[in-house]
């Protein structure tokens, strides 16, 4: 770890895949980084990379000036923070919530944080683990600008350039709902383009140039044309249960949810035929041999 003058104290609580690139983000930058998980093992990687490890979260939090927390959703959140132990800990402190939440979710953080007197922004990651780690990802926030713009120094070693949506708290995880639409919709036109090639005969190649593809898209193209689905991302359950946010927030919001019902359903499609452990592009598959499923 390389300290600079304007490396700060953080804690990172939730070691999953996510939150283990968020601290290795933090360290890379020259940040004083302690770090608690339930599982302590997930600990080890980053204590010899130069992480300090706590015993329980208020001893995490006790030197830190920023607090992120990244664990699995709002329930896992609450059983870990919502205390009196934890509320003095973060006292004058700032704590961003960047777990899987929902903007109602987040709000109920928000009143408590403010009733606390602790700084509260929450953050929607646009990007994978690898994403932090190689400096390329966005993350939005929402919450009051003067927060955030007192905090940009520290939220920038996170990578891709901070990004504040929305200075009512629950904006972020709104906002990146709206993302999920347009991502998943496109990636499943795409996919439904590929399968009427496939069927006729025509290569994928021609359909890639012709379509201006992404990377994203020439990299699904491969799995297709091999057949072969391994995750580098994220799983088609992890996805599934991300995008199924799509349906409720369109309800909620009384925006037609015809479309986003669609795109759920072939998530689920392809789940029950044995794709959950496998990337997006497999519900080609179902696509291409809908006949049979």
């Amino acid at each position: 770890m390389n300290e600079t003058d304007e490396s700060q104290r953080v804690c990172v609580i939730g070691l999953g895949a996510m939150g283990s690139a968020l601290a290795e983000a933090f360290l890379a930058k020259g940040h004083r980084v302690t770090v608690w998980n339930r599982t302590v093992s997930k600990c080890e990687a980053l204590a010899e990379a130069g992480a300090s490890v706590a015993t329980s979260v208020p001893l995490a939090i006790a030197e830190a000036q920023t607090v992120v927390v990244c664990v699995l959703d709002h329930d896992v959140s609450v059983s870990l923070l919502l205390s009196d132990d934890v509320a003095r800990a973060l006292r004058g402190k700032l704590l961003v919530q960047l777990s899987t939440v929902t903007a109602e979710e987040s709000r109920e953080f928000g009143r408590w944080a403010e009733e606390n007197g602790i700084d509260y922004l929450d953050g929607s990651i646009l990007t994978y683990p690898a994403g932090i780690r190689n400096n390329e990802g966005t993350i939005v926030y929402s919450g009051p600008k003067r927060i955030f713009d007192a905090n940009q120094g520290v939220l920038a070693a996170l990578g891709g350039g901070p990004k504040l949506v929305s200075e009512v708290i629950g904006g972020a995880p709104t906002f990146d709902k709206t993302l999920y639409a347009f991502h998943y919709g496109s990636l499943l036109a795409f996919l439904h383009g590929a399968a009427m090639c496939h069927a006729v005969g025509i290569s994928l190649e021609t359909y890639l140039d012709q379509v201006g593809a992404t990377a994203n898209q020439r990299r699904y193209c491969e799995m297709i044309e091999k057949r072969s689905y391994e995750v580098t991302g994220a799983t088609m359950e992890l996805e599934a249960a991300a995008y199924a946010h799509v349906v409720t927030l369109s309800e909620e919001l009384c925006v037609d949810g015809a479309f986003p019902t669609m795109v759920a359903s072939h998530f689920e499609r392809a789940i029950a035929d044995g794709h959950g452990q496998r990337e997006f592009a497999a519900i080609f598959e179902i696509m291409a041999n809908s006949r049979s499923s």
